[in-house]
């Protein structure tokens, strides 16, 4: 062989999603490649390179010969033809005969065995298969392709059985009108296709057979299978031919000299694009970039519409998915793309899919992905009221619960993401529950677009609003929120009494600064009598819940008054006696027990056998229940023990005087293990 083989094109026979892997590797080699398709269709996936050239159209052996010519124009024939095209393979293998031209044949990986089941009926040929599917009953669903519906069509007399499934060009269209199939018994779609993909189909097209080819791991033979089973579909499978002695992607790598890649991994570029409001104008310059460069663009709906405005959508293959198993199976099942655009409304760090579809796509080997943020919804949002952000609280109520009614109290601007059902009307029905007043409601929704919708009001404006089926978004403006006590020590005067004991202030404030709250705390008030402990620590573990556990149905009826009272909506009220009621609950950080009713020992049991290092803090009034709790610190071996008695007076008026009047002394006794 010339000792300046390498310097010379290879000739790569294609149309498989290896032929393109291929292509795109000797590219990024910097490697003159051609490469042949048979199709048109073929032609439009392949990457556009200085360095790749395309050759459309089947060709026999002379034409094979002729390309080739006699001086060894090219180093290297490779045949990344489909396993089942063997036509083609044998033309091209005698033409390189003929010419005395290297002939290198690419084998697809065989699919594991273990994948098979008794479901699978196995056929050696088309026209086998065929025969055998005319006598049976049942929608048969065939995803061999376009050039083997002849013989199916031929040999089924009941064509209304037959939904093909095709690639999505006139071509394979035609086919199947001229084999007698129209309208819904085609599906021309590209793929490999998830085990998701493959599911919906076979139900949508109802299909109690399904013909398949065995066309290995990357033509997604496996999720065929593994949809065939879910569904209890049959399979038809046509054997592959026998194929003859070749090399892998990477013994073909080492043969023809590639270099500075290991494995025929090439780096790749995956943009996780935000579009904004999902309109033209709102969409960046780099994000616009980014499209015009890739050749596969991901997104769903609309999105995919402002993609085809903003660039030519021509040459670029589309996928319509959201979901983020399904974007990454796509991705691996078509490793050709060396640039992909992943659409994603709004901006990327704002309460967006991005994070983990990042997560997701790290996964895959080769590919650097980049993220290209967008304008998210509440900077137009502001944008459109005038008014400014930086400012503003962030939350959501789209797919997940927070405590907005602390956050609209504590902030004069706040946003929130608004669920589809009833989400409008139920954020003012809490919102007037709760007795905040002076509110300002902005609502919006379909921002930058025709129908987009802003209005303003107060929260009794929006009761009963009926959504129109769109997401909406909430800024609502608090002119009292500066006149909102952040600091716990609510005067006993601001809460409902009635005649249930209530820990008092001075006690109270030392007890919940014992317990060491953060945000998101999950807290048990046990014995929870007015709900004062309660309430307190509602207001500080705002991010968190707070159970309060009371039997008394007094004392049930004060909290729920003093709930409203002071807005903490993330407090729950458990009817019953502890420890009985609280296997149900939420395992605790934080456990504050007032009164136990005389099962001090089994309520501590129940507390760390659901959370073993919780932070327990105990008031004792009495002797005999200061005594218990020792029993129980030398018993458990609580070496984090803090004990603290407390003895206040408060200053009582007598006649024209005032005198110290003093509240039975308590202790505070604090559970925890270091």
């Amino acid at each position: 062989m010339e000792d300046n083989i390498l310097d010379k094109p290879v000739l790569v026979f294609g149309g498989t999603s290896e032929g393109r892997r291929l292509a795109e590797i000797f590219d990024a080699d910097n490697r003159k490649c051609t490469v042949c398709v048979a199709t048109e269709y073929g032609e439009k996936l392949l990457p556009e390179s200085e360095n790749i050239s395309i050759i459309c159209g089947r060709m026999d052996c002379n034409e094979i010969c002729q390309l080739l010519g006699t001086g060894n124009k090219y180093s290297y024939v490779i045949d990344a033809t489909h396993p089942y095209a063997s036509v083609i393979s044998g033309n091209a293998r005698s033409a390189c005969i003929k010419t005395n031209t290297a002939y290198l044949r690419l084998l697809r990986s065989e699919t594991d065995s273990n994948i098979y089941n008794d479901g699978i009926k196995i056929f050696t040929g088309v026209l086998q298969a065929a025969k055998y599917l005319d006598k049976t009953t049942g929608r048969i669903l065939l995803t061999t392709g376009s050039k083997e519906l002849p013989v199916f069509c031929s040999e089924i007399k009941d064509k209304s059985r037959i939904v093909a499934r095709v690639l999505p060009s006139a071509a394979a269209i035609e086919a199947c009108n001229n084999a007698g199939l129209y309208g819904r018994q085609i599906i021309a779609m590209h793929g490999p296709f998830s085990k998701e993909v493959n599911t919906a189909i076979i139900k949508q097209a109802e299909a109690d057979f399904i013909v398949t080819k065995e066309s290995g791991n990357a033509g997604g033979f496996p999720e065929k299978i593994a949809a065939a089973a879910e569904t209890g579909a049959e399979v038809i499978l046509i054997k592959r031919p026998v194929e003859e002695e070749g090399y892998s992607l990477d013994e073909i790598l080492r043969i023809t000299g590639v270099t500075n890649i290991e494995s025929g991994v090439i780096q790749k570029e995956i943009s996780l694009i935000g579009t904004g409001m999902g309109n033209t104008g709102t969409l960046s310059a780099g994000g616009k970039e980014a499209l015009e460069n890739a050749g596969l663009i991901i997104g769903s709906g609309r999105l995919l519409e402002t993609a085809r405005a903003v660039t030519n959508a021509l040459d670029k293959e589309m996928f319509n998915a959201y979901d983020a198993d399904i974007i990454y199976n796509y991705i691996k099942r078509n490793p050709q793309y060396k640039n992909i655009a992943i659409l994603l409304s709004g901006d990327t760090g704002f309460y967006s899919g991005a994070g983990r579809l990042r997560e997701k796509l790290q996964k895959l080997q080769g590919y650097n992905i980049q993220i290209i943020p967008g304008i998210s919804s509440v900077v137009y949002f502001a944008a459109r009221l005038k008014i400014n952000w930086q400012d503003i609280k962030l939350s959501s109520l789209h797919g997940r619960t927070q405590n907005v009614i602390a956050a609209i109290k504590s902030n004069e601007k706040t946003f929130i993401l608004l669920g589809m059902k009833d989400s409008v009307s139920g954020l003012a029905d809490i919102c007037i529950k709760y007795g905040l007043k002076g509110l300002v409601f902005h609502i919006g929704c379909n921002f930058g677009y025709s129908n987009e919708e802003i209005i303003s009001g107060s929260p009794e404006d929006f009761t009963g609003f009926i959504n129109k089926g769109f997401l909406y978004c909430a800024i609502i403006e608090n002119p009292y929120a500066k006149e909102n006590i952040i600091t716990h020590g609510i005067p006993d005067s601001q809460f409902i009494r009635g005649n249930v004991p209530m820990t008092k202030e001075e006690i109270r404030e030392i007890s919940v600064s014992k317990l060491h709250l953060v945000k998101d705390a999950i807290v048990y008030d046990i014995g929870a009598g007015t709900g004062s402990v309660s309430v307190e620590c509602a207001r500080m573990a705002y991010n968190g819940k707070v159970y309060a556990v009371e039997k008394n149905e007094e004392a049930v009826k004060l909290i729920k008054q003093n709930k409203i009272l002071h807005g903490t909506d993330n407090l729950e009220i458990i009817t019953g006696e502890a420890p009985a009621v609280l296997e149900g609950l939420e395992v605790p950080t934080h456990v504050f027990i007032g009164g136990s009713s005389g099962k001090l020992n089994q309520v501590i049991d129940t507390i760390f056998s659901k959370n073993n290092n919780a932070r327990i803090v105990i008031n004792a009034v009495t002797l005999e229940t200061v005594t218990e709790v020792q029993s129980i610190i030398k018993e458990k071996g609580l070496e984090g023990t803090d004990i603290t008695c407390i003895t206040a007076s408060k200053a009582k008026k007598a006649g024209n005087y005032h005198v110290m009047a003093a509240l039975n002394p308590v202790w505070i006794i604090v559970l925890e293990r270091i």
